[in-house]
């Protein structure tokens, strides 16, 4: 019996035994299985780190964490151990696929290693810039991103010696904002055109913003909420004045009051006196000094508006107003002449009245653009210029007016092309700026004269009987203002001969502009010709 007992409990002995060598086993196992599955995460969050670059892998690993997390939760461990398994398969077929696509890439990389070693671009030599792309930004652009520990200012001080070894533009080099290990080096494709014709295209109805031209990076303007005044400097023949239209063009679309101050009895802006709703001009000296004065006034009047309501911006006080303010904006053709009358008190209390604007209203919606054809430090004094920080300045072959305008001279460096200035806001823009055609966008009066005119004698011919004034009305209250400039622009390109308005031609109806819907005009009468109408006029004009 004892010996019974002996051995059952020698057997139970062993049994025991083998459990806790198969326990021990199994937890280890289990430890690495873990550590295995830990190790798989951090590598899989690694993997994120590093392709932030590349959209499709750090797509494909987000869809393998999600998928490990699921099969975790829903399958337990062995769940988790079949779906890493084809986490790997697909993570080794997808580092085979980029390997064969990244062969381009890493020949850059080789290419440029070899460049940046020569220029002496690296703290060491493993630490030398990667490259890692480069993208299209527009038709002028190139974008290309390098990884690097090395600061932008030494990337500055290289910018010629790399331009040279790369045998490309350099337009400029940044920095990103949110990782400074990414350097972004702006190539340029090609040269500006020297002509750029302002359309509805570049009008920005949604900010506050004047669009006054083209430069490497986009479209450029004049952001009403960051920059209140302006300075726009250039010589005769420069597009100085052109600028000046096309931004009173908008701000007239833009439903702003509008100042004209031109002591050229209006010629500058001619094309804009018949717009009178919310377009005023002056060009004699005592009503330019009260008018003036007057906006003065009308700034410390906001001013206290402002703290009433508590706001720092117009924006802010028409949110919270009723009695909503419109921004105003003063322009001057020519500062110069403006303070350079005779009568020196006038010319004192000119200055004054500028200088206080400038200080004050910038937060109001009270704006100073001021054409200058010159600079000179007796008119563009400290105190002023301190207060504008929109500055555009064109060509000058003198370097005296480019240090007064833009603090150096870069102005003088930049291509002599008519519409090609310099923008200094927070940085050094070069661009080439919209071409303001009066033709095209001369007041909706002037057009309307001319279709009255024209369709007097268009009736007469084919009925030979007075005008009704209701069709005459409905025909002008619905005319096409935009397929008017379209044939317009396109007779003046292919420089036509005038046709005669016994015999028009058989053509086909106009193409409507790219940027507006087609709107058909009213049809008077079956026996009018609507193309031969619209040729006619246009003829006649």
């Amino acid at each position: 019996m004892n010996e019974k007992q002996g051995e059952i409990v020698l057997y139970r002995d062993n049994k025991g035994c083998a459990y806790y060598i198969f326990y021990m086993i199994g937890f280890i196992l289990a430890f690495i299985f873990v550590r295995l599955i830990i190790g798989s995460f951090r590598l899989i969050g690694k993997g994120l780190v590093m392709t932030k670059t590349n959209k499709v892998a750090r797509i494909t690993y987000l869809v393998l964490v999600i998928l490990n997390v699921i099969s975790f939760f829903v399958g337990g461990l062995v769940g988790m151990l079949g779906t890493l398994i084809v986490s790997l398969i697909v993570i080794i077929g997808f580092a085979i696929y980029q390997h064969i696509i990244e062969i381009s890439i890493r020949q850059m990389q080789e290419y440029y290693y070899h460049i940046f070693l020569k220029i002496g671009l690296h703290i060491r030599e493993q630490d030398v810039p990667v490259y890692l792309s480069e993208e299209y930004l527009n038709e002028y652009t190139n974008v290309i991103t390098f990884y690097s520990y090395i600061p932008v200012t030494e990337w500055e001080k290289r910018k010629a010696s790399l331009s040279s070894q790369m045998n490309k533009d350099i337009i400029d080099i940044e920095q990103d904002t949110e990782n400074n290990r990414y350097i972004y080096v702006f190539i340029k494709k090609k040269e500006l055109p020297s002509y750029i014709e302002y359309s509805s295209y570049y009008f920005d109805e949604e900010k506050e913003i004047l669009n006054i031209g083209i430069d490497y990076f986009g479209v450029v303007g004049m952001d009403l909420e960051e920059q209140a005044h302006a300075f726009i400097a250039g010589e005769t023949g420069s597009g100085k004045s052109n600028i000046l239209k096309c931004m009173i063009y908008q701000a007239i679309k833009k439903n702003y009051e509008v100042v004209l101050i031109d002591f050229k009895q209006g010629v500058t802006f001619s094309s804009f006196m018949e717009n009178k709703e919310n377009t005023k001009i002056y060009y004699e000296e005592k009503e330019t000094l009260k008018v003036l004065r007057d906006i003065v006034v009308e700034t410390k009047a906001r001013l206290d508006l402002f703290r009433i309501y508590g706001v720092e911006k117009l924006s802010e006080y028409n949110r919270k107003s009723t009695d909503k303010l419109k921004r105003k904006i003063i322009f001057v053709d020519e500062l110069a002449e403006l303070l350079s009358i005779e009568d020196k008190e006038s010319s004192r209390l000119l200055y004054n009245s500028l200088e206080t604007l400038t200080r004050l209203s910038r937060a109001v919606g009270i704006h100073l653009i001021m054409g200058i054809q010159r600079p000179d430090s007796t008119i563009v004094t400290g105190q002023i210029k301190s207060n504008v920080p929109f500055r555009v300045c064109g060509h000058f072959v003198d370097k005296e007016p480019s240090r007064i305008m833009l603090g150096n001279d870069k102005a003088s460096t930049i291509p002599d092309i008519k519409g090609r200035f310099l923008v200094k806001t927070n940085q050094y823009r070069e661009i080439q700026s919209f071409y303001y055609s009066y033709t095209a966008y001369k007041p909706r009066r002037a057009i309307e004269r001319a279709i009255e005119t024209k369709y007097t004698e268009t009736k007469k011919q084919a009925f030979g009987e007075p005008i009704q004034s209701e069709k005459k009305a409905d025909f002008l209250d619905s005319f096409n203002e935009d397929n008017y400039n379209h044939v317009y622009r396109k007779e003046k390109t292919e420089k036509s001969t005038p046709i005669a308005l016994e015999e028009p031609p058989k053509i086909e109806e106009p193409t409507p502009i790219e940027e507006k819907p087609k709107q058909n005009l009213p049809i008077i009468s079956n026996e009018i010709d609507l193309v031969s109408l619209l040729i006619n006029f246009v003829t006649y004009l």
